[in-house]
This record gives C-alpha cells, structure tokens and sequence, in this order.
C-alpha cells in the first residue's frame, strides 16, 4: 500500500537568465514555460499517488502562475498545493530558504526547475531527501532532460514507496575549494581563469581558462565539462573525477561546446584522475574560480587553494530506473490480478494487436 507523501518543488525565477543567451544561443526559458513544466509535474505528481506538494514562492508570476492554475477543474488530480511562507530577497537566498524549510517539513523528495547553479544551492542543505532536477536554465550539465511529467511519475513512484529508493538512487560527487579561511562546493565543475570581466558571472570566454576540476565527463554535455567529455568520459558514480591543465600553445586541441550555440578549439597539457578524498593544491594567480560555470571568488593577489573530489553530493533521483522499476512492479501486479487460466470464460477477448478490448 502506497505511504502518505509530500514533494517539495524549488522553480528558479532567474534561471535562464545570464549572459550566455547573448554572446552565444543560450535558450531564454520564460515564466509561463516554467510554469508549464510545473502544470506537467504535478499531473505526473498527482497521478503517481503523492498527496502534497510544497513549493517555493517567487515574485516572478510562477507561484502565482501556479496557484491560479490550481483552482481549475483540469488540476482535480493534482496533489494539494502549498506554498513557502518566506520573505523574497530576489537573491539566491530564497532557494536556500525553502530547501531548508522542506527539509524541516519532512518532505519524500524535492524536485528542482533549473540550471547547474540552481542544483549547487541544494548542497549541504537537502540532507538525504532524494532529488530529481528538471532542465530550465542555461547551461544543463546537472538536471536531467527527462519530460517533466515523468519526472513527476518518478518522484511520485519513490515518494509513495512504490519503487525501492536504494535501487534508483545514487549520491552525487561534489568538488570542494578552500583557500584556508574559505570553502565552497561543486556539483559539476571547478575552473581556474587567469583573466576576469567584471560584467559578468557566466563562463563563456575560454582564453584566460587555466585548469578545469571536473566531478563527471558526459561526451554529450554542454558547459565546461563537455571538455572531459571529448577528451576522457567519467560517468556519474565513477569514485573519481578528472583535472584538465589548459594552454592555448598546446597542439592537442579539443574541440568543445562551451555554450549552447558556442564551440571553441581548446589547447589542453594535462589531464589527470582525480580519486575521492585526494587533495589538489593549485597557486591562483590574480583571477577568478568559476563553480558550476559562474564566477564565484575573485582574487587580486596570488593564492593556494585546495581542490577535492567528495562523495557527499545531494541524493539524485535516476528517473529513468525509477520508472523501469515501477514497471516490474507493475507486471508483478498484474500478474497476481489475473492468473494463468485456460478457461475462456476467465480470459478477456483481444484484438488483432494482441491488446485486451475491454
């Protein structure tokens, strides 16, 4: 019997928003689109079974665009919707707010509308609460691409109890800096840049880039661990990560989407494993440390900094294993619902397709 369930849903108002929809063909991803994926989540949400929904406030239109739609009669199926009473401060802030305040409410699973910055925010905060991430922001290394209404089947399916969360579930690396007074996290990559422009936080310019860290290597990702992709893949629950050593004066030149509608030739010296708990010191000369592709720290005098590969990322929800598994659960159902029989009369007639009339 499925359990009672609460899902909480973080929807970033500013993801979607830097500098890279311009200097390149990054997507601009509207309110009413956020909104329509979160329409989709919830009628996946709701038909998987969870009673309640928290989501997070904005003062962008999406909790109110959200809130209306819910009075309608085409929302019947979807979980009761609440929202986080919390003070908006138009800063990143407020994701960190209602994080907390799911953790402290005890929801079943959160699932997060955003880029790699807005996934970073959940670090440290949402404890073991499994997450599921839907794609909304600009560069999309970290959330899936999974229709939402699957997602919500899938989060629905785990939060209820009716698919085993050990089994569809995994704790995501993170990458962690300090500099000795210091230290922040990762939840993709850590970039090195010896130049700065102080007009933007998007990495989009990869001639200053010194050293890229990098948690996972998808061959098909964007951003700038699509540079360990091209060069050596790490999959998402390999114990290790990879250091890549730039220099434009390299003959060994990777060719590596940096940004949606943006290639660059990149010259690379070194690349190495990096193994969980090992420690990487690096001088920082006068220069900026880039997290999940955003200028985070900027340095005016040089610096040791220490990098490290941990295992003590968010809990990340494998949609696509969840709803394999819901499957098999499904066919074991089915098969209890209608034995073996040989008499026609217990069978159901089918069609010339082989599917059941009735």
């Amino acid at each position: 019997m499925s359990k009672v369930a609460t899902v909480g849903v973080i929807a970033n108002p500013a993801s979607s928003r830097d500098v890279r929809r311009i200097v390149a063909r990054g997507p601009a991803t509207t309110a009413n689109d956020k909104i329509n994926m979160l329409v989709r989540l919830m009628e996946g949400l709701g038909g998987a079974g969870v009673n309640t929904v928290i989501s997070m406030s904005d003062a962008g239109g999406i909790a109110a665009g959200l809130a209306g739609l819910s009075t309608r009669k085409s929302a019947s199926n979807w979980p009761v919707l609440h929202f986080v009473d919390q003070e908006i401060t138009h800063t990143p802030t407020d994701t960190v707010t209602a994080v907390e305040h799911m953790a402290e409410r005890g929801v079943d699973a959160i699932v997060v509308l955003g880029g790699d910055g807005t996934n970073r925010l959940l670090i440290g905060k949402s404890g073991d609460i499994p997450v599921a991430s839907i794609s909304s922001g600009t560069n999309n290394a970290f959330p899936s691409r999974h229709e939402p209404t699957v997602v919500g089947l899938a989060v629905g399916f785990l939060a209820t109890g009716r698919v085993d969360r050990q089994r569809c579930s995994y704790r995501a690396k993170t990458l962690q800096v300090s500099d000795g007074s210091t230290s922040t996290k990762a939840l993709v990559d850590m970039a090195i840049l010896d130049g700065d422009r102080i007009a933007t936080g998007a990495i989009w310019d990869v001639t200053s880039l010194r050293e890229v860290f990098l948690c996972f290597a998808e061959p098909h990702a964007i951003g700038l661990s699509s540079l360990g992709g091209r060069l050596r893949p790490v999959c998402r629950r390999d114990p290790h990560g990879l250091r890549i050593t730039v220099d434009e004066r390299s003959n060994h030149r990777v060719l590596a989407p940096i940004a949606p509608g943006l290639v660059r030739d990149i010259g690379v010296a070194h690349v190495d494993v990096m193994s969980a708990g090992n420690a990487v010191e690096v001088d920082v000369s006068s220069g900026v440390i880039a997290l999940d592709g955003e200028r985070a720290h900027r340095f005016p005098e040089r610096r040791s900094v220490t990098v490290s590969l941990d295992l003590d990322g968010p809990i990340v929800l494998d949609v696509q294993r969840a709803m394999q598994l819901a499957a098999e659960g499904q066919q074991v159902e089915e098969h209890n619902a209608r034995p073996h029989t040989t008499d026609p009369s217990q069978t159901h007639p089918t069609n010339h397709e082989g599917e059941s009339n009735d």
